[in-house]
């Protein structure tokens, strides 16, 4: 994918409505000869957008308007690429779990999971996570509402919400950088 059009779908796609910084950040740099020439001196897979910010973010805190950040960037490639070649980022997103859990609930438990990823973890908590499905909350009896995360379940397919979130005995993960996870029990 051209490093321009990359950046412009980070803008649109993945930072629109979450983060004004970074949605101007990813336009800026994509309209950038200077900034955007820096990419392409890094592997395929070190050109991400989020593994930019997060660099400059760990080098620098978040610059506060475009113009800091190419200053930065452009003053700072060396250290920039010297960290983006040793370090990856994560796309964890325990909402996955939602449309999981009429699955989940329907088999025989308790149940064994496996995750395969590059970006294992979160997914495996998913009998640990309240949903929410049109008002009709489901979750763990052994954890107080107030203390787990809640998942909105907006899934057309689902013509009722289970009454459980089911019942998972054992997880592994399989992964380059798994997230730890508490042992069950």
């Amino acid at each position: 994918m051209e490093t321009a059009h990359r950046y412009r779908a980070s803008a649109e796609e993945a930072a629109r409505g979450a983060s004004p910084r970074y949605e101007e950040f990813a336009l800026g740099v994509a309209e950038d000869r200077d900034v955007l020439a820096f990419p392409s001196t890094l592997p395929e897979l070190k050109r991400q957008p989020n593994l930019l910010f997060a660099a400059v973010k760990y080098l620098a805190g978040v610059p506060p308007d475009y113009g800091a950040f190419h200053d930065f960037v452009i003053g700072h490639m060396d250290e920039l690429r010297q960290l983006m070649r040793t370090r990856s980022t994560q796309t964890n997103e325990p909402g996955r779990c939602a449309v999981l859990l009429p699955l989940l609930a329907s088999l025989r438990q308790p149940i064994a999971l496996l995750e395969v990823g590059a970006a294992a973890g979160l997914c495996l908590l998913c009998d640990r996570y309240g949903y929410d499905h049109e008002g009709h909350r489901v979750g763990p009896q052994m954890y107080p509402s107030s203390s787990r995360a809640t998942l909105s379940v907006r899934c057309h397919c689902l013509s009722e919400c289970p009454e459980s979130s089911g019942g998972v005995e054992w997880t592994s993960i399989l992964s380059m950088s798994p997230i730890p996870t508490r042992p069950r029990g």
